[in-house]
């Protein structure tokens, strides 16, 4: 039996309630039904209430729209996924030469680059903003060989954006309202927040640096231009990230008919193109664009967004045309969107989403320094030490842009609690909500001293 508006908005509200958000709005898709909920305010500054139709900041599920208007590309003959991107942008550059000249589009699609991910810089507003963050990461580092280690990547989809606009000869933006947002008549999704103006808002919400019990409004609202094919150019509704991901659930047809996308590139863009080392944090595979798991024996598709102060979710089962978006204004909703997943699924299908691997009895590491030293990526690093106790701890530092916005509170020594998992632990940031897998890996040798550690859905190469 689907779910009613009054069971959707009361769960929503104890949800909101038990974690300690200021505000949430959920759909849920039930077949041919999307029921909306909202609940909270869109401010604790203003204290507006949170409705249906308020658009939020998705965040990087804005990166499923550009997969899309990437294969849009493909099916129009205009890209081939296996081609090298530089063959389409001849200016494009990247330290490595070699990564430069061989990375293909379906390895920007699959976070599969080995391009350093978080690279966020301002290139200002104007129409040349994607066109100049280019020139901007000519220097831009390499984690690992093209192809050899699932590593998330903003600065690849920034690449894609641009790619977008070279091959369409239109702006990122443009391209997203022409060729998505009006042919699927998405009523409350805009591109600028000058657009957003004119419909309710919700902004951000970060720990207060005085009382971290308490949420103060984050500033500024959202990312720049740069960032937009990431995620930050898209201002939705819940609803209506349902209605953009009903394309891909409809077999690229629109909800009037209209064809959009080949039936084979949805089914493409949703088999797995590479595994992932952390599985319970995201999923077990990733396709071209999507997350790709199971809950069970039910196959579920979906991304996960984070803004500024902001945090979204979506997971839908394909099958069974069952599924939701969650939109919050915290920085982290991990585990209010786990309990949602949990009730919705296992109310109408009987499954929940993965779990964590248990914590082991001790968290005494039988041969610690295996694990020991400098894993960096560029802006942040993790310097995992030996603790008196024989336990290990994570010291992090945050140096990238987006970071500095954020007025990060210092992150050290923090407890890696062992699980029941091969080279792999729980760790909790103190601006995370839950604790997420860590997992420490040799691409090259799974019984060889670690090279890498896999967290937040990033690969962090070894220096020291």
């Amino acid at each position: 039996m689907s779910f009613t508006q009054a069971e959707l908005e009361t769960k929503l509200a104890e949800l909101i309630d038990r974690h300690h958000v200021p505000g949430a709005q959920l759909a849920v898709l039930d077949g041919e039904t999307i029921t909306e909920a909202a609940a909270g305010v869109l401010s604790i500054r203003t204290g507006a209430p949170v409705t249906t139709d308020a658009l939020f900041l998705p965040g990087s599920i804005g990166k499923l729209y550009t997969a899309t208007l990437v294969l849009m590309l493909v099916d129009e003959g205009l890209i081939d996924l296996d081609r090298p991107v530089r063959s389409y942008l001849s200016g494009f550059e990247v330290r490595d030469h070699h990564a430069r000249d061989t990375v293909t589009v379906r390895d920007l699609l699959r976070h599969t680059s080995g391009f350093d991910g978080d690279i966020f810089i301002d290139t200002g507003r104007g129409d040349d903003a994607l066109e100049r963050y280019l020139e901007e990461i000519a220097d831009l580092p390499q984690i690992c060989e093209p192809g050899a280690v699932w590593s998330y990547s903003n600065s690849g989809y920034a690449i894609l954006g641009r790619l977008v606009e070279v091959v369409a000869g239109t702006v990122y933006e443009t391209a997203l309202r022409d060729r998505l947002l009006t042919p699927l008549g998405l009523k409350h999704s805009v591109v600028f927040p000058e657009e957003a103006i004119t419909h309710p808002v919700s902004v951000g919400h970060d720990p207060d640096p005085e009382d971290p019990e308490a949420h103060v409004v984050s500033e500024p609202w959202g990312l720049f231009r740069s960032c937009g094919p990431m995620g930050a150019s898209l201002v939705a509704s819940a609803a209506d990230v349902i209605r953009f991901a009903l394309l891909h659930l409809d077999g690229g047809v629109s909800a009037d008919g209209t064809r959009l996308l080949s039936a084979d590139l949805v089914a493409a863009a949703q088999e797995p193109q590479v595994t992932l080392v952390d599985d319970t944090v995201l999923g077990e595979a990733w396709g071209l664009g999507w997350i790709l798991d199971h809950f069970g024996d039910v196959a579920v598709i979906g991304h996960d967004g984070n803004s500024l102060g902001q945090n979204a979710f979506m997971r839908l089962a394909t099958e069974q045309r069952f599924g939701f978006c969650l939109q919050t204004n915290v920085e982290s909703a991990l585990s209010m969107y786990r309990e949602l997943a949990a009730w919705l699924f296992g109310e109408r299908l009987g499954v929940a989403p993965r779990q964590d691997p248990e914590p082991l009895p001790s968290r005494v590491v039988a041969d610690a320094e295996r694990y020991v030293g400098t894993y960096r990526r560029e802006g942040l690093s993790y310097e995992v030490a030996r603790a008196g106790d024989g336990s290990l701890v994570a010291s992090v530092d945050v140096t990238h842009a987006a970071a500095e916005l954020q007025n990060l509170p210092p992150m050290n020594e923090l407890p890696l609690i062992p699980v029941e998992r091969d080279q792999s632990f729980l760790l909790k940031l103190p601006i995370a909500d839950s604790e997420l897998l860590a997992v420490f890996f040799n691409p090259d040798d799974d019984t060889a001293t670690p090279t890498y550690l896999h967290f937040g859905g990033r690969a962090h190469r070894r220096v020291g």
